[in-house]
């Protein structure tokens, strides 16, 4: 079938081989470098030829099994013609030898990055997606997952000659200039998370040591006259990493919950310094069913200069580009969650996407959805879950850069796009924050501790080995005893999402609510399935019903049990599900959500529908005043130090602009309009707002990292 683009899942067959081993040997000079390798492979179907991906590699020799092989190399691809044809089951081996050239714009196989003064030039791996084939022949797929073995030799002044696994020879002289170093993983791992570097790097060591006492060494490999405080810092900071991974995730991670958090505090103490904890910690741990540990005996941080990336999880060698490795004493609030969330991030992509891979480059939103979950868990463990969740709903809202803006623009793809042009189309927010929301739908479906079991169940499964996006629902469904199929395929193939409008009425004499929800928003294809919660209020604050329910319709009408009549509802509660409401309520509903809603999520939805109506009033008549009920809703919501401390600004966000098409790119108005309604905020609250200037202008220690 004709296609316009160059890559779609047709393009991605089984491998004929099975690729058991590949051995490197590297020999490194700073213009070129000579690859040595041997690759076992075993023919999963009759063979007579095989064709291995090579970019731009100069062919110095080719054997199968000790034998030299005719083989012709174009368009990036090396046809072998096998000395005989092999049947299924039959090991063999290609050798080659093979040179390439590393370079300062393609920053992907072997590349320049930048190199102190006076130093030997600093040299490093980039293999996503499709990199190694430029240092060496290969089947460059994510399912050709196999154990390595690399040997390296380079210039003697090089501080750091690093690769992927344990090291099975120590650094030691090689001639008279160079030295050499081996590496050994046994781990099974995809060509694209290869790593190599050799380069001149500070070095920062400390040993972690897990709960059951096995000990990882941590290597921060940081700039040459970085900031030794800074640098132990964020040292510090890849144990909690590290640390909160292994105690907060895992199938019972939801029991035990004082336990763990007492555990994760001695554990952190001890790796401080004290001691005298390790019994303790032995035995708070013996019962506890805790989740990933890293399998090897050093993880490193690797700071880059150049990347097309903020980080990349090479296995056991992570690179995060240097800006974002480690605080500093200009660093912004913004950077320094970045920092802990690209930390924590790129570690458990050593559990997903490492030990358990994607099949295909389309299954890259399922590596990265699940990670960003576990990333946001970690981040809401430290800054609260109230403050990342409205994070999140802010990066979804955003006009023109959200992603509900790029979801619906013109060049939006869905999360398994029928192909693509290059891999980095996949890298998108459609992938880091979309998916995400996905499969946290799944998880609202499932309950959180179901979840939690079907991941692990999902992990277990392919420990060593790949699967797919279905791998991952069918385990979900396993746990779940839910079928997700139907929601999948039309989450994971159609663009946009769905706006919904929902109604609630009371009768009295059943003493229940009739729900009604309608979405639009699908076009000609189905209508959406996802979970709906909502809680129905009164007045007083009170909870008169809460309820969840699955709505696979494009209008559904259910009723819930109530505790008695309510004045307004809070629809989408969190914002479980990927979709826009459309507020149908008077103002005075909405000023009473924005009174009596403890979530500040629904809260500040409620308070943008507010907002917007107000914008929307003024940009009708510009000889309109401003509102005085909005300004007294600011200053209310302004006041309320516990929402300030807890989730900073964002729940007063105005966005500079309103749906209504007549005054989508009306800036000058939009600007006019905002304005008017700060002025008449700032004249109607002059005296109570330099009060609180002065209230929440506070200077917090910034010396160290307080986990």
């Amino acid at each position: 079938m004709k296609t316009e683009y160059l890559f779609c899942p047709a393009e991605f067959p089984n491998p004929p081989v099975i690729v058991q081993h590949i051995s490197l040997t590297v020999d490194i000079t700073e213009t070129e470098v000579t690859v040595t390798s041997e690759t076992r492979f075993q023919a999963a179907e009759p063979l007579a030829s095989l064709r291995l991906n090579a970019k731009n590699l100069e062919i110095k020799s080719l054997t199968q099994n000790g034998k030299r092989v005719e083989y012709t190399y174009a368009d990036d691809i090396i046809t072998l013609q096998l000395n005989r044809p092999v049947s299924p089951g039959t090991e063999f081996r290609i050798a080659a030898k093979t040179v390439c050239r590393p370079t300062d714009n393609i920053l992907e196989g072997l590349y320049y990055d930048i190199t102190p003064k006076g130093q030997p030039r600093t040299i490093i791996s980039q293999c996503q997606q499709w990199g190694f084939q430029r240092i060496a022949p290969c089947i460059d797929d994510m399912r050709a997952k196999c154990t390595w073995t690399t040997t390296i030799i380079a210039d003697s002044r090089y501080s750091n000659l690093i690769s992927n696994g344990n090291v099975s020879r120590e650094r030691t002289r090689f001639d008279t200039t160079r030295d050499t170093i081996t590496y050994q993983n046994d781990e099974p791992m995809p060509p694209y998370l290869f790593f190599l570097g050799v380069g001149t790097w500070d070095t920062f060591a400390k040993d972690f040591c897990y709960p059951d006492g096995k000990t990882v060494r941590l290597e921060l490999l940081a700039l040459p006259g970085s900031d030794k405080h800074d640098a132990e810092t964020a040292v510090d900071i890849m144990a909690d990493a590290i640390l909160w991974t292994h105690i907060f995730t895992g199938p019972e991670r939801f029991e035990d919950t004082e336990t763990r958090q007492k555990l994760y505090e001695l554990c952190t103490r001890r790796f401080r310094g004290e001691t005298g904890l390790s019994e303790e910690i032995t035995a708070l741990s013996a019962d506890l069913v805790c989740g990933y540990q890293y399998p090897y005996e050093v993880y490193r941080e690797i700071a880059m200069q150049n990347s097309d990336f903020g980080g990349m999880e090479n296995t056991g060698n992570t690179t995060i580009i240097a800006s974002r490795i480690m605080p500093d004493a200009e660093i912004t609030d913004a950077s320094y969650e970045y920092m802990l969330g690209v930390k924590q991030h790129e570690f458990y992509h050593n559990l997903n996407g490492s030990s358990v891979t994607g099949d295909t480059p389309f299954s890259i939103w399922l590596n990265e959805a699940v990670t960003v979950m576990v990333e946001d868990e970690y981040l809401a463990f430290h800054f609260g879950r109230d403050y990342i969740r409205l994070n999140n709903i802010l990066q979804l809202y955003a006009p023109g850069t959200g992603t509900f803006s790029l979801d619906t623009s013109a060049v939006s793809m869905p999360i398994e796009p029928e192909g693509f042009n290059d891999p980095n189309d996949l890298i998108t927010a459609v992938t880091y924050v979309k998916a995400p929301e996905f499969t946290r739908m799944i998880e609202t479906m499932l309950g959180k501790p179901a979840f939690a079991w079907a991941l692990d169940l999902y992990h277990k499964r392919f420990a060593g080995s790949n699967a797919s996006p279905r791998d991952w629902l069918h385990a979900m469904e396993d746990v779940g005893r839910t079928d997700f199929s139907f929601m999948a395929d039309r989450w994971l193939k159609q663009t946009g999402y769905p706006t919904v409008t929902a109604e609630a009425v009371y009768h009295p004499e059943t003493d229940s609510a009739e729900i009604t929800v309608t979405q639009k928003g699908f076009g000609t294809q189905n209508p959406w399935i996802f979970p709906f919660k909502g809680t129905l209020m009164n007045a007083a604050g009170e909870e008169v019903a809460v309820f969840s329910k699955k709505i696979d319709a494009e209008r559904l009408t259910f009723s819930v049990p109530c505790s008695g009549p309510f004045d307004f509802a809070i629809w989408n509660e969190n914002h479980a599900a990927y979709i826009r409401m459309e507020r149908t309520e008077p103002d005075a509903v909405l000023y009473l959500q924005t009174r009596l809603d403890t979530n500040p999520v629904t809260r500040f939805l409620a308070f943008s529908a507010l907002f917007e109506r107000e914008m929307q009033r003024l940009l009708s008549d510009e000889s309109a005043a401003p509102s005085d009920a909005f300004a007294d809703e600011v200053m209310r919501t302004l006041s309320d130090a516990e929402l300030m401390r807890s989730c900073g600004s964002m729940p007063l966000l105005m966005f500079e602009s309103v749906s209504d098409p007549q005054f989508a790119h009306a800036y000058g108005k939009l600007y006019a309009a905002k304005q008017k309604i700060f002025r008449g905020i700032a004249s109607r609250y002059r005296t109570e707002l330099t009060a609180l200037y002065k209230q929440y202008d506070v200077t917090y220690n910034t010396e160290e990292f307080v986990p």
